[in-house]
């Protein structure tokens, strides 16, 4: 199933990275297993939480999905009965999110509903291959809808009463850097713009021979004196031409081998010749260096934020679930669970 179409039809599966009660395991996908669907009135609750029961098979595709996202490596290493416990953690946590997003009293929900149903149906390709995967999957097209509507609720309530808690501080930015002042240790690093003209993989060769001719001429007008970033702008199939070519700051290992080598050959102000990769043909010219050291707070603080944003978010979501589970009404059914 295409992660989009995944996203929108189970519940919880994108909120899994940020429940801190889960073991983050490594990468790796396990098959589907195809068990028999088992009705409600069939199987007996393994737990109740606020009226809403919860049964094995809700522990079984919780557990599938875990897996799905994390990887299976480290779960061998987790009892059958410690997988169970984690994956109730992880439903009670999204039923109990889901009944906090219903107090919100959400405009159009259904509507909202309709055209993530509609959407996935297009990504999966048509109406009959969503039905045909949701079928692989062990899911109704009910169940689909009613976890497509817990992702909107559940949503609402991180972005609304979870993030506007996560503020980060000048002292917890500065505190974040100088913990972590390794990671921004650096090698010579070299600023650079480049003019790109793209040659496609299965391009002729007379099409190879016209980039190439169309290279050499903006070269001879670098040579001339026009000024590089309006060539760039002008003639460059890279994004960055919008930048007039400027890539920025890197340092060694950033770039393909053949345009890292000429670049590190050139001087501050001095433009290559025509180098040549996957690509297609380049024209650098360096406009600085610096030496060896650690970059400055200013210039990776938006990293830095975005990396205590991300721990204090994850501390805030377990807080406020925790907070919920106190005062719902929670039974755990089966004793193994307990």
């Amino acid at each position: 199933m295409p992660k989009k179409v995944r996203r929108a039809v189970w519940v919880g599966s994108w909120i899994l990275s940020i429940l801190i009660a889960f073991t983050v395991w490594a990468q790796g996908t396990p098959p589907v297993s195809k068990e028999k669907t088992v009705s409600d009135k069939d199987e007996a609750a393994v737990a109740v939480v606020e009226g809403t029961k919860i049964y094995e098979r809700d522990l079984q595709m919780t557990i599938r999905e875990m897996r799905r996202q994390f990887g299976d490596k480290e779960s061998a290493k987790e009892s059958p009965e410690a997988l169970r416990r984690k994956a109730l953690d992880q439903f009670l946590a999204v039923e109990l999110l889901y009944q906090e997003g219903k107090a919100l009293n959400l405009p159009e929900v259904d509507k909202q509903v309709g055209a993530m149903w509609t959407a996935a149906e297009k990504q999966a390709g048509s109406k009959e291959k969503f039905e045909e995967q949701l079928t692989k999957e062990g899911m109704t097209m009910e169940q689909a809808r009613d976890n497509i509507k817990k992702n909107i609720y559940v949503r609402a309530v991180i972005n609304q009463k979870i993030h506007p808690l996560v503020k980060v501080s000048d002292a917890e930015l500065q505190a974040a850097y100088q913990a972590n002042l390794e990671k921004y240790r650096h090698g010579e690093l070299i600023g650079a713009r480049h003019i790109l003209i793209q040659v496609p993989k299965d391009a002729t060769e007379e099409q190879k021979k016209q980039a190439k001719e169309k290279i050499e001429s903006v070269l001879k007008e670098a040579q001339a004196g026009k000024d590089f970033s309006e060539l760039a702008k002008t003639h460059s199939d890279c994004p960055s031409k919008t930048r007039g070519g400027d890539l920025g700051y890197f340092g060694k290992g950033r770039m393909v081998p053949a345009f890292e080598t000429a670049a590190l050959a050139l001087k501050e102000g001095e433009i290559s010749p025509v180098v040549e990769t996957q690509f297609g043909f380049h024209l650098i010219q360096v406009y600085g260096k610096k030496p060896p050291g650690i970059t400055p707070l200013q210039e990776v603080s938006q990293q830095v934020e975005a990396q205590v944003k991300n721990e204090k978010f994850q501390k805030t979501v377990n807080e406020y679930v925790a907070d919920l589970r106190k005062k719902a009404k929670v039974e755990i059914l089966d004793p193994t669970l307990k």
